[in-house]
């Protein structure tokens, strides 16, 4: 667990995509890209489905239960 919050608050783009689906729910690519202003997202959401933070479902990526832990404490909750 602490090496999953260490990733993400050590790589910009993936602590903003996980932020971002928290407070938003599902997103898509090309919505979650426009939201953040982010160039390149996809390698950043690659990496995060990777590292089991965040699944693809359907055409709209969600926060697992792990990724949501993740992002409350990277936001200290």
């Amino acid at each position: 667990m602490e090496e999953l919050v260490g990733f993400a608050a050590s790589n910009h783009k993936a602590s903003k995509i996980l932020a971002v689906l928290d407070s938003k729910g599902p997103l898509n690519r090309s919505t979650i890209a426009k939201t953040i202003r982010i160039v390149g997202a996809d390698k950043s959401l690659d990496e995060l489905v990777e590292k089991k933070l965040i699944v693809l479902d359907g055409e709209k990526y969600c926060l697992t239960d792990m990724g949501k832990e993740v992002t409350h404490k990277l936001r200290g909750v």
